[in-house]
């Protein structure tokens, strides 16, 4: 049987080093996980059918390497040493990211003890003893990690769509329009401004936003929906933000106007 050995009771960093092995390296793909309980003096047993991760000390066992190095890291490295990484630069961007951050969770840089129970080590570990709670961390945290690597690509793409901006004059002050499917509104208000336009392309959706808690965006849609009375137009109830679809609203019905006539319009109020 070939196997992925682990100790019984996982932490974030041996799931992600599994994580990355399952997902990165094709011949550990079809490995089965099974769990011992922790210990250091079993490299000996190593095979190419029987790997350990995070114990054992092998390989990939961060333990005889100190503080400098964890489980996570140690298998990232030996990925790239194989040229086994993705070749997109925004994936493995969104790697390092995801790496670095596993990284000071497990040497304990990052201080996470005031919100313990709602962080993704303590999701993710059931602090007992059987291995079947061990598998079923070791499947909840594979599904985390996939999401925060999904959602960490994203804001790759939001910065390579970012440089793309076009910045306008408008009654609003500092106003900026970018067509992204990725940008969001956090992402907007990290950035500055006082007006922000994101068109989505992969919904045809609209998204007019102002992290400011005094401007109105009632204006723009009393313009937009003179221009296109046939869209779904929405002002939110606070008045910072005039939407016309989203991937929330897939069946609103989308506006005609393009992204230069979306500008036009915010730059004539």
């Amino acid at each position: 049987m070939k196997v992925l050995v682990t100790h019984i009771n996982p932490h974030l960093d041996d799931i992600f080093a599994i994580w990355l092995l399952k997902k990165y390296d094709p011949k550990f793909t079809d490995f089965e996980i099974d769990f011992i309980s922790a210990a250091h003096n079993l490299a000996t047993k190593e095979t190419e059918e029987k790997m350990f991760v995070g114990t054992g000390g092998g390989r990939f066992d961060e333990h005889k390497e100190g503080l400098k190095t964890c489980a996570g890291s140690l298998v990232f490295d030996f990925l790239k040493s194989e040229n086994l990484l993705p070749d997109s630069e925004i994936e493995v961007a969104a790697l390092e990211e995801v790496v670095e951050w596993n990284k000071q969770i497990d040497t304990g840089i990052i201080p996470i003890d005031a919100y313990d129970e709602f962080s993704v080590p303590a999701f993710i570990r059931s602090k007992d003893s059987k291995k079947q709670s061990s598998q079923e961390d070791i499947e909840l945290g594979s599904k985390i990690l996939d999401r925060i690597l999904a959602i960490l690509k994203n804001k790759q793409k939001s910065a390579k769509d970012w440089e793309k901006r076009v910045e306008f004059d408008s009654s609003f002050g500092k106003s900026l329009a970018v067509v992204s499917d990725t940008i969001d509104r956090p992402f907007c208000k990290r950035m500055g401004g006082d007006l922000f336009l994101i068109y989505d392309p992969k919904y045809h959706s609209v998204q007019f936003f102002t992290p400011s808690q005094t401007l109105d965006l009632s204006p723009i849609y009393e313009q937009v929906k003179k221009l296109d009375p046939e869209a779904d137009w929405f002002l939110h109830q606070s008045h910072h933000m005039v939407l016309c679809g989203s991937s929330s609203a897939p069946d609103a019905k989308q506006t005609k106007l393009s992204f230069e006539q979306l500008i036009e319009a915010a730059k004539s109020v």
